[in-house]
């Protein structure tokens, strides 16, 4: 593995504050990528940004509200001007996950999936279009997750899981369109992750016990294991892959649902 895969590339990651964001930004600025942090809350990300620039490294903090066109081109604006190119735009920015919105089919939370999830993603593809155009090895990595493609009714509303669905389709559908500018676009869908910062799902004793009995590699995966398939996707290790949707659900999925039912019944 090139240690430094990505110098002096410019990289735009959304929701890079915190959760898999961050890691996913930790693993493309250790490998030599210049950072552009976009979050919407603006003292977060520029602490985040603050704990990783050093005299070799650039990171910056763009405050933006990328559920609204301007916000998205105010974005890529910023980043321009922070560093006159554009390598790589990461689309990982989405809304909390709000309990009480669960098992209801109305109220506001489908409007803030589509503007962020689906209108966000896509505008920013937009708007980073002329810019990736001029590098050498462009990239864009949609952020999903397995709840594209299966349920899970307790721990996500239906907006969450359909959004996530719409990611994966516009995926293949900007594979097809930029594919012909040499625009690489992929997706990565995790399982099970302890996210950077504040309370992991391993740190509960109860959830581990279900993880190591349901999870064939016995484990949440970690952020910066998902930045680094992040960072391959934009690397020229993956030239010829477009337009695919990598799971990282550490074997997961395999599993047969009643058996890993009965495995983590067995677990308490």
């Amino acid at each position: 593995m090139n240690a430094k895969r990505h110098q002096d590339k410019v990289a735009l990651v959304t929701g890079g504050a915190q959760g898999i964001g961050a890691g996913i930004v930790k693993v493309l600025v250790k490998r030599g990528a210049r950072v552009a942090i976009v979050d919407k809350n603006a003292e977060t990300a520029a602490a985040y940004a603050a704990t990783l620039s050093n005299s070799d490294q650039h990171v910056v903090s763009i405050q933006a509200d990328i559920s609204t066109e301007e916000g998205c081109r105010s974005a890529v604006n910023d980043v321009i001007a922070s560093f006159g190119a554009l390598d790589m735009l990461v689309n990982n920015a989405a809304p909390g996950r709000n309990k009480a919105h669960i098992g209801r089919l109305d109220g506001p939370d489908w409007q803030a999936h589509a503007e962020v999830v689906l209108q966000g993603a896509a505008r920013l593809a937009e708007a980073s279009l002329p810019h990736l155009r001029k590098a050498s090895m462009p990239a864009i990595v949609n952020i999903s997750s397995v709840t594209a493609a299966a349920v899970a009714p307790e721990q996500c509303s239906w907006p969450y899981h359909v959004s996530k669905a719409g990611l994966e389709q516009m995926t293949r559908y900007l594979a097809s369109q930029f594919g012909g500018d040499n625009i690489r676009v992929n997706a990565v869908a995790p399982g099970l992750v302890d996210r950077e910062g504040g309370m992991k799902i391993s740190d509960n004793p109860e959830n581990r016990k279900i993880i190591e009995a349901i999870v064939p590699l016995k484990r949440a995966a970690t952020a910066e294991e998902i930045g680094a398939i992040v960072s391959f996707l934009c690397s020229e290790d993956a030239s010829y892959i477009t337009g695919q949707v990598l799971v990282a659900d550490g074997g997961m999925g395999i599993r047969e649902n009643f058996g890993a039912s009965l495995l983590a019944r067995q677990a308490d």
